[in-house]
């Protein structure tokens, strides 16, 4: 699995698809934490005190799923797909799957709403198996 950044552009996300594809990698896991600092609610003050580095959480969620998507688009399923990046409720975890995500990584909103969301997440997995399996 090759983890990527948020930051990336198309034309880079591209390239590492092609890369991934070639040396027969399971997959991407999309996305790691972001420099970026768009979708965030704190002066550029406080931006200052914090200072560089990765943010994660609610800010990356609408980017990492659409890179997401983006990638599922591409390669047809030919990659196992972890969506990362802002998963703070059920519903996020939902949005990752419904992009193409195969599994969910859970990072900020495991710290802040604990192991019940973690559940929750399992819980949708689980009927959606159980969904499919009725299916065939």
């Amino acid at each position: 699995m090759l983890k990527i950044a948020p930051d990336l552009s198309y034309e880079q996300i591209d390239i590492i698809i092609k890369i991934v594809m070639e040396n027969k990698l399971q997959g991407i896991v999309a996305t790691n934490t972001t420099i970026a600092r768009e979708n965030v609610s704190i002066s550029d003050e406080e931006l200052k005190k914090i200072g560089p580095g990765g943010l994660s959480g609610v800010p990356l969620m609408a980017k990492s799923t659409d890179i997401l998507r983006y990638i599922e688009d591409k390669t047809n399923d030919q990659l196992v797909l972890i969506g990362v990046g802002g998963i703070m409720k059920k519903r996020d975890a939902i949005e990752k799957f419904k992009a193409g995500a195969e599994l969910v990584q859970l990072y900020t909103g495991f710290i802040y709403n604990g192991p019940h969301l973690v559940r929750k997440i399992n819980k949708i997995k689980m009927s959606n198996k159980i969904q499919n399996n009725q299916a065939e």
